[in-house]
């Protein structure tokens, strides 16, 4: 018997007061294949807004994950952390096929648990940095969670006219 873990992803245009939502249409369809490929299934969400898109990322957990500190390392290790991969190696891949690659940082990642919001720039960030800057921004997390949280990752994704 397995658990359900659910975190809602919503890609957004890192300059709202420029969007381009064909490019953050387009980053989010590569990253939810990556993430596909990865075993993370998605859903879309329908949120009555413009300007976004948000999906659901569901993924099984075992059922040992019962304890809460357990709950969120597998939430972790099994969804935000390859969230932030793929991100992180789309970013690579674009920079690569860019001739004028963007400045440094050119996307946010901000992972909302239970009320504790970190926010992550380092492609390379590992998987126990994201729970110890989590549990930094909200030492009680651990208690707090459980397997019906759900915790929110918004990609502020640089459209093309940032990399110029």
């Amino acid at each position: 018997m397995s658990n359900q873990l659910t975190v809602q992803v919503e890609f957004v245009d890192s300059d709202p007061t420029r969007p381009d939502p064909a490019f953050v249409s387009a980053f989010t369809d590569q990253v939810l294949a990556d993430l596909r490929s990865r075993g993370i299934d998605s859903q879309p969400v329908y949120t009555g807004a413009m300007g976004g898109d948000v999906y659901e990322l569901i993924r099984q957990i075992a059922e040992g994950a019962a304890a809460n500190k357990d709950i969120l390392v597998a939430m972790i290790g099994g969804i935000i952390a390859p969230i932030v991969s793929v991100i992180a190696e789309r970013v690579r891949q674009r920079d690569k096929a860019s001739a004028h690659p963007p400045a440094p940082t050119p996307y946010v990642v901000v992972i909302v648990v239970e009320g504790a919001r970190i926010e992550v720039a380092d492609p390379d960030i590992s998987t126990d940095e994201l729970l110890r800057r989590l549990l930094a921004a909200d030492p009680q997390l651990a208690e707090k969670i459980s397997p019906e949280t759900k915790p929110v990752v918004q990609v502020r994704v640089a459209g093309r006219r940032e990399r110029r």
